[in-house]
């Protein structure tokens, strides 16, 4: 005798994927956190997406509907960092430095539009980005490793 002429197992097969979603939307609806707007005042990480991570030339940083993109230009004796965001911003600062000594960020002056930045960092060697943010009232920040700044022309083999 089968297993699946089993009337009982045949049924468990078809309901249990059926359960297993409606459980998973479930959990969902209960335990997600809902988004709360940003408060005057408050401080927010921006999180780093994954090409900051490589030696990719941009990095990515968001926070809810709130989106940067730095982009790297690096010659022999500076870096000049394009800062890009889709919402309006007031103020933006940027310092490099280590890890265990953090530098006091300038304020980075804005192109024609408050989207759109230019910083031009002298002697660029250090470890950690530290990038802030105010947009209506609220700072937004991040520490990046500066592994971006470098622009890779090739893709790297790997061992064989």
């Amino acid at each position: 005798m089968s297993v699946f002429t089993n009337k009982h197992v045949v049924v468990a097969l078809l309901v249990a994927p059926v359960l297993a979603v409606g459980a998973w939307y479930a959990v969902g609806l209960i335990g997600a956190e809902t988004p709360h707007k940003a408060v005057p005042g408050q401080s927010y990480p921006l999180v780093a997406k994954s090409n900051c991570r490589y030696a990719s030339g941009q990095c990515s940083l968001g926070n809810g509907d709130i989106e940067f993109e730095l982009i790297a230009d690096k010659s022999d004796s500076a870096v000049k960092v394009k800062i890009v965001s889709n919402q309006s911003v007031s103020r933006v600062l940027m310092g490099l430095g280590l890890d265990n000594e953090p530098p006091k960020p300038a304020e980075v002056p804005f192109n024609e539009s408050t989207n759109s930045w230019i910083h031009t960092v002298n002697g660029y060697h250090a470890e950690k980005l530290f990038f802030v943010a105010e947009i209506r009232g609220s700072r937004y920040f991040a520490k990046l490793d500066t592994v971006f700044f470098e622009r890779l022309n090739t893709i790297p083999q790997g061992r064989d």
